[in-house]
């Protein structure tokens, strides 16, 4: 896979984030590889959906952000016009909020229900809102749909809607198997651990909430950490 490019500006002095053990939400395996490495992958992925060399021209938003993107960014100095990150945990959050100094970056917490990092927030629904005002060039989530009910995934693909501007491009992970009828919880024991769909499932809830499935991408047997993919645009 191309490397990222980057550039460091002269004027501009980097304050390098270290991130604590105590808010990193990786997989073992994932942290394992480090979450720059990672980061910078899926970086490359987001740039090369959109045929673009890296993201000085974007404004973006990440759902269930966690901190490895905001890590990548400014520690290897990522091209970036703007990242918004929003997450349902608190604690990463205020972490993000206290230790990022850069006014290219935002973050948001979001106080809705997930059965893994927030099981007392309030249940999502259409009347729900995101943490964010404007539009974003582009909106990401990388493991979000993966943990994912269809009743939220479908009202968060109406919620991305409302934030993406004319043009604008939605990318997404997503656990598909052909043998699923529609969806199914495949770890009981942990529920929204391993959200599984079926492709035209998903493709359908997407669509029917304002989005053009553009393209959908195998996973990526070398990375192994980078699930199907979907891409869309608004419709």
């Amino acid at each position: 896979m191309e490397q990222l490019q980057v550039s460091r500006p002269a004027d501009r002095t980097m304050k390098r984030l270290v991130v604590p053990e105590h808010v990193n939400r990786n997989t073992r395996r994932v942290h394992a590889i480090g979450p720059e490495k990672t980061g910078a992958a899926l970086l490359r992925v987001a740039c090369d959906l959109r045929g673009l060399a890296d993201l000085s021209g974007c404004d973006v938003l990440d759902v269930g952000c966690g901190v490895r993107f905001a890590q990548t960014i400014l520690n290897c100095d990522v091209p970036i016009r703007s990242y918004a990150g929003v997450d349902v945990d608190e604690l990463l959050i205020r972490f993000l909020q206290s230790e990022v100094d850069d006014p290219r970056f935002t973050f948001a917490y979001w106080d809705v229900h997930n059965p893994l990092y927030n099981p007392r927030g309030p249940r999502m629904t259409r009347e729900s809102m995101l943490p964010v005002a404007g539009e974003f060039d582009v909106s990401w989530l990388f493991s979000v749909f993966t943990h994912l009910p269809p009743d939220d995934a479908e009202v968060l693909c109406l919620f991305l809607r409302r934030h993406a501007c004319r043009g604008g491009r939605r990318l997404f992970l997503a656990f598909l198997d052909p043998t699923v009828a529609t969806f199914v919880e495949k770890s009981s024991e942990n529920p929204g651990l391993h959200s599984t769909y079926h492709e035209g499932f998903l493709r359908s809830l997407v669509e029917r909430n304002g989005w053009r499935v553009l393209a959908v991408h195998d996973k990526d047997p070398a990375t192994k950490f980078i699930q199907h993919h979907f891409v869309c645009g608004t419709a």
